[in-house]
């Protein structure tokens, strides 16, 4: 694999910011408790007066708390620093290698993807766009917290309905993962009816995700093949929206496929899933997976919906509620 370079900056420290920027007023992902702990508000009403138009980038805001209901300023707990040295070194320590016995681990191929130069990223990609603003910061608040939670290396990202900031949120929660010292880092797509990475990357997927999950149904040890985005130090399993997909993912593959890709090396897997409500996937996803964290928007956002996806979910692997705006 060819050497990888990194994007932008290196990330600002964390210090300094008012309590009330929204880089300080991400909420720490719950531990794994039986009952997460999620401020509602009573009468189903949107939970906060904050909007942001549909599609529109998004930041994390607290919503849920730890136990102890304890606000965390970000200059209080700062973000893990990445690593500073050698590229050359840190790229080489990235390569997908087995933690396992020789025979055990997936066969994983890669193709390379740059982003292109003649176009701007999508907005959507705030640790490229943006990556000093608040919203970045807010995202790598988010890591933090995550990784606090128990260091889950499967996570599902899912919101109650479409439209709440599930994607961006995916997105740039694995992009601060993948900046932060030397995680590989895998991004699955799995809501097969919305397919929204290749658009994002602006890529073809060359293996299509859920073509591969039907193939390794059946033959769980062929080789998997990823894009892998040299820029972003990110590898990317898609879907291809031209092909036409069945109207459920597969769950007995994907549950096959979790267990093997947990053994290629990868640090972490962040999962970009369908809705919660008005399909059984996330569910099916959830329990291949170490934790979901649900995102909900504010003045879009009932407390009912919310209610239901947490009723729906298993409440123990909800590891965190992510409020945007």
């Amino acid at each position: 694999m060819s050497k990888r370079h990194r994007f932008g900056d290196a990330p600002r420290g964390g210090g300094g910011g008012d309590d009330n920027d929204a880089a300080t007023r991400v909420g720490a992902p719950l531990p794994l408790v039986t009952q997460p702990m999620v401020a509602l508000s009573p009468d189903g009403q949107p939970l906060t007066a904050g909007s942001a138009p549909a599609g529109a980038p998004v930041s994390p805001r607290q919503l849920a708390h730890t136990v102890s209901q304890d606000r965390v300023a970000l200059r209080e707990r700062p973000p893990t620093p990445p690593v500073v040295g050698d590229r050359a070194m840190v790229a080489a320590s990235r390569e997908v290698a087995p933690h396992v016995a020789a025979g055990q681990a997936p066969e994983i191929g890669l193709t390379q993807h740059h982003l292109p130069d003649d176009a701007p990223p999508d907005p959507r990609l705030i640790l490229v766009t943006d990556p000093d603003s608040e919203q970045a910061a807010a995202f790598r608040v988010l890591r933090h917290h995550m990784l606090e939670a128990g260091r889950p290396q499967v996570v599902v990202v899912s919101s109650p309905r479409p439209g709440e900031g599930k994607t961006t949120t995916a997105l740039n929660l694995a992009l601060a993962l993948a900046e932060c010292g030397r995680a590989r880092v895998l991004l699955v797509e799995t809501h097969v009816r919305r397919p929204q990475l290749s658009s994002v990357f602006r890529f073809v997927p060359p293996w299509c995700f859920a073509e591969q999950l039907a193939a390794h149904r059946h033959q769980p040890m062929l080789p998997w093949g990823f894009v892998d985005i040299p820029q972003l130090w990110l590898h990317v399993a898609a879907i291809n929206p031209r092909i036409e997909q069945n109207q459920l993912l597969d769950a007995p593959a994907f549950a096959i496929a979790m267990e093997r890709l947990r053994l290629g090396g990868y640090d972490h897997i962040v999962i970009d899933s369908p809705p919660v409500l008005g399909s059984a996937d996330v569910n099916l996803i959830q329990d291949a997976a170490d934790g979901t964290l649900l995102v909900v928007r504010g003045k879009r956002t009932t407390a009912r919906d919310l209610r239901r996806s947490i009723d729906q979910l298993s409440p123990a692997r909800v590891i965190g509620t992510v409020m945007v705006e």
